[in-house]
Formats: C-alpha cells, structure tokens, sequence
C-alpha cells in the first residue's frame, strides 16, 4: 500500500497518470493499456472495453517487411503501423467490459482533451501519435518507481525494480483487502468467462465499480 501510494504521488503531476492508475487499480495488462482506444472508453457510462491488446508480429522474412506478417491460423489482428498490431486475446476470458473507477473517469476526460492526436485512435500513444512500444512504457514505468524511492526485495536479499506487469497485482492485492469476492475480481481481471446476460452484466459493473472505487479510495483517489 505505501509502495503504491508513492507510486501515485509521483505520477499525480503526469499528464498520463491515467495511464498508470489504470495499471495499479484496473489492473490493465501492459498490452492491454497500449492497445486500448478511445472508441473503447465510454465517459458517460464509465466503463472501458478490452477486447484489444498491442503486439509486434514477426514478418515472414526476418527484418523484411515486404514479406508480410506471420499471423497464426484463426489469429485476428488489425494492422497498425510497423510490425504493430491490434490482436484479441488468447481467450475469451480476456475479453470484457471493466467499469472505471470514479477518479479514473474525471482523469481521462482531461487527459483526452489533452492527449497527443493518434491516428489509431489510441489512449496512451507516444507524443507523435504512434503506438508505445513495451519497451518504451517500461522506461516510463521505470522512471516513476526510481522517482518514487519503490525497490523490491528478494528473499536472497537482493533488491531490483518492481516490474510493470506487478501493478497487476497491486490491483488484485487491493480488492481483496478491500474484501471483495473472488468472482467479481475475476471478472475485473479478466481470469475467468464473464457470463452474457444483460442482468448478469449489471449486477456485475454494480459490485464491480463499487470495488474500483474503493481500491482508489484506499489509495488517495478520492474523486
């Protein structure tokens, strides 16, 4: 908890905070995050969409990009520029409707007003527009946790860099001290099939946001 409090102070002055509360408390994976588009975040309703994930395919030919990508059989992707693309996760599961939490909502209305201009419609571009590369957001998150004085120590005494893909579970960490039931953060998290019917879906986004709220409530994120 005191990690990521630091944590959250030291991005509070980004204009992408957004980016990073998402990862801490939405428990975004990282690519995830950098293939999320805004015609997959819904202000009004405050839910977002991931049906999405950025990746780099290989291409055929090494280092020829004339040669196409290699797309595995029944593999769907959506071609954005480079060797990058859009693709769905590996399960079903993957997919779904997560609601945002209440500061998250007020974070991204101004981060869109603000936002780099993507022609891939994308959340989090870098300041051209073009998509993150994991390697770049990485260094971000880097450069926070260094800021932020964060360390993780191992059981054989060793310290190194919390990893980005652990703001995942931060998030899991939080719910449950939140004491939030295990499906619900299943269903935040993406870890097991989200059942279909509209009923279900809404009483699930009802106990879903409350427990959001919540975890940025434990942290600070009081709006």
């Amino acid at each position: 908890m005191d990690d990521a409090t630091r944590i959250l102070a030291e991005v509070a002055c980004r204009p992408d905070a957004s980016r990073w509360v998402a990862a801490l408390i939405e428990g975004l994976r990282p690519a995830e995050a950098l293939g999320l588009t805004w015609s997959m975040v819904n202000l009004v309703e405050g839910t977002m969409t991931l049906a999405w994930q950025l990746k780099a395919l290989p291409y055929n030919e090494r280092r020829n990009p004339g040669s196409g990508f290699r797309v595995p059989r029944g593999f769907e992707s959506r071609h954005l520029v480079g060797a990058y693309h859009l693709v769905r996760p590996k399960t079903q599961a993957g997919i779904r409707v997560v609601p945002l939490a209440p500061w998250l909502v007020h974070a991204l209305a101004e981060w869109q007003r603000r936002v780099p201009a993507s022609p891939f419609d994308l959340v989090w571009p870098r300041a051209d527009g073009s998509p993150r590369s994991p390697e770049f957001d990485r260094e971000e998150w880097y450069d926070i946790v260094d800021r932020a004085g964060v360390t993780v120590t191992l059981p054989d005494g060793r310290v190194r860099r919390p990893l980005l893909y652990e703001a995942r579970h931060t998030a899991a960490t939080l719910l449950l001290a939140n004491g939030i039931d295990e499906t619900t953060i299943k269903a935040i998290l993406g870890h097991s099939t989200i059942l279909s019917t509209q009923a279900y879906l809404h009483t699930d986004r009802t106990r879903s946001r409350a427990a959001l709220a919540e975890s940025a409530l434990a942290l600070g994120l009081d709006r």
